[in-house]
């Protein structure tokens, strides 16, 4: 048996992986390598940031938990020359990366089978200070996964 929340970032992983320019804006590159020399761009690294429970107090549902998880996933594109001021030149890029993970958890929207259903949330642009010209900075997106799990056996995924 595998772990609910290790199966969802799987999966998710997965599936940015293959991204292709077949049906997206990118072939996307790495995915949870923090090591910046050894990225492929766009890439992507997946963190759940939170976990609640959302079961309904005294609600009829006693044999499975009702979850939700956020998950961060920060995105880092690069520019293909420089640009005369790229904090600005790289908004096209974080839009079409936006665009490409809207699309892939449209379609898999409940990561085959294994969550409820993953949700966009928010996108904010963070702007780095290291002053790099190809990569100025990188885009926090923030996704909602909901999921249920048995009780008595927390890694069984409930429908």
């Amino acid at each position: 048996m595998a772990i609910i929340l290790t199966t969802i970032e799987s999966e998710m992983k997965t599936l940015i992986e293959g991204m292709t320019t077949t049906s997206y804006n990118y072939n996307w590159g790495t995915v949870n390598n923090p090591d910046m020399a050894r990225q492929t761009f766009p890439s992507a690294e997946i963190m759940m940031t939170m976990e609640t429970n959302v079961d309904d107090p005294g609600g009829g549902w006693a044999q499975a938990y009702s979850n939700e998880a956020e998950f961060q996933i920060k995105v880092i594109p690069e520019l293909s020359a420089e640009a005369e001021v790229p904090v600005y030149a790289i908004n096209i890029e974080y839009n079409k990366a936006l665009d490409d993970l809207k699309k892939l958890f449209g379609i898999n929207y409940n990561l085959n089978g294994n969550c409820c259903s993953i949700m966009y949330r928010s996108a904010e642009r963070i702007n780095s200070t290291a002053g790099d010209n190809f990569r100025p900075g990188y885009l926090d997106t923030r996704w909602l996964v909901r999921y249920s799990q048995d009780r008595l056996d927390p890694e069984t995924v409930v429908p």
